[in-house]
């Protein structure tokens, strides 16, 4: 991986050095960090939230010729043995007049990135087609039993659909990792072949609600139907009340989350929650979130 994001920023450099302006940069942190307390008292500090985000530190470099990289760190990974690598992303990209092209390590479109998360090595385009609607295509490749395949979404920030289609698909640990559970190990070799999605994000008064629907299938893991809808109330005083629910209907799984965001300013987020597995109690999180 050293390697590979050495040859990144040599490219970037052979191209970007010849423009007569200094190139802007950007350095900066996310930090996703809370204490969890489960049902049997166990206590552990995590750098990552129980959703698959990462806390990192990154880099950005944008040239005169709208070239730019991209470089993301990984405060700590929980993606073993799926994806090793320390670091989340690395990328070249291009931004014309509203489409765009990526090459490196990314995110793989999907969704609203609420169920299916998935990193891998490839290339990406970004089209605008109508009003606030574009097509996002990636191709994949990570390398023998881990993620290969074409994922794709067209819609708008509002509503979308998308489909993924190629092997050990929702393989890593950032995928469904909330109705999953943190304790899942996936098995290399072992996803699914096809990944087919609806998602919706509605703004009506105060309130906020994130909906998504996937169906996986043709993998070596059984078949799995999830639905994730999330609910949040915007208050005085820069509360939100928070309501999260996650199910797998083949798998009868049910998880559930309820927390309150305070907006601590400065870029600051205080996020306790207390998480239910059907009506069990599973676990409590005392989250900090900050980007700067």
């Amino acid at each position: 991986m050293k390697r590979f994001v050495g040859l990144l920023l040599a490219v970037w450099l052979a191209l970007a050095v010849p423009c007569t302006a200094e190139p802007l940069y950007e350095f900066g942190f996310n930090i996703r960090a809370r204490m969890r307390v489960d049902n049997n008292r166990n206590a552990n500090l995590l750098l990552y939230s129980q959703f698959g985000e990462y806390s990192d530190v990154h880099l950005a470099l944008y040239g005169e010729n709208r070239l730019g990289v991209y470089f993301a760190q990984k405060l700590q990974n929980f993606d073993e043995p799926v994806d090793p690598d320390e670091i989340e992303q690395a990328f070249l990209s291009y931004e014309g007049r509203g489409w765009r092209v990526r090459a490196g390590k990314m995110w793989m479109p999907f969704g609203q990135g609420m169920g299916e998360r998935e990193l891998a090595r490839g290339v990406s385009v970004s089209v605008p087609l109508w009003r606030d609607n574009a097509l996002d295509i990636a191709l994949a490749d990570n390398g023998s039993g881990r993620q290969r395949g074409v994922f794709c979404r067209f819609g708008s920030r509002s509503l979308g659909s998308s489909v993924a289609f190629g092997e050990n698909l929702g393989l890593s640990k950032a995928a469904f990792r909330f109705i999953r559970g943190e304790d899942y190990e996936p098995e290399l070799g072992k996803g699914y072949g096809v990944l087919v999605g609806v998602d919706t994000r509605q703004i009506a008064g105060i309130t906020l609600w994130q909906l998504e629907a996937i169906v996986a299938r043709r993998g070596q893991i059984p078949d799995a139907e999830f639905f994730i809808a999330q609910a949040s109330i915007r208050l005085p005083a820069g509360l939100n009340p928070v309501v999260r629910m996650e199910a797998n209907s083949r798998a009868r799984e049910l998880r559930w989350l309820v927390s309150i965001q305070q907006n601590m300013g400065g870029g600051f987020v205080l996020y306790p929650q207390v998480v239910f597995r059907r009506s069990d109690f599973e676990q409590a999180n005392i989250e900090l979130r900050a980007s700067f």
